[in-house]
């Protein structure tokens, strides 16, 4: 069995919406995210200079963001899926260091087989534009 440690292992599991929902209502451990992304996944944090590449680096922007957050709750309000694009639309409520205490925005994953090769994140909540300011999110 591979190591989806390494940041070169294959994942070992197709992302599912379910799979997001779980995460963010219980997991919040950002290694949870590595068996569902490529090795070379990308992800596009708003507000960030440049994309994030490469699982650890992926990684590493959520584990950053969910620091940011502190205590908070995610719902799903809808999802759609065609082929190899899914869209996510959340909310994230809280009580967060700049604006208003809810987040609201949507995820635009492209999976290769089923697995994410690249997140592109859509919000215009100021928080983003606070953790680009320290190259949090890439």
């Amino acid at each position: 069995m591979s190591d989806v440690s390494s940041p070169d292992a294959p994942p070992l599991r197709p992302w599912t919406v379910e799979g997001f929902e779980l995460f963010w209502a219980h997991g919040r451990d950002a290694r949870m995210v590595a068996p569902v992304v490529w090795p070379d996944v990308v992800g596009q944090w708003p507000a960030a200079s440049a994309p994030v590449v490469g699982r650890t680096a992926y990684l590493d922007a959520i584990a950053n963001f969910l620091t940011a957050l502190g205590d908070f709750s995610v719902e799903v309000t809808d999802h759609a899926l065609n082929g190899d694009t899914a869209f996510v639309r959340w909310i994230v409520r809280g009580d967060f260091a700049v604006g208003p205490g809810q987040i609201v925005g949507v995820d635009r994953l492209l999976l290769k087989d089923g697995y994410v090769i690249e997140n592109h994140i859509h919000s215009d909540h100021p928080i983003f534009a606070e953790l680009a300011k320290t190259h949090a999110l890439g």
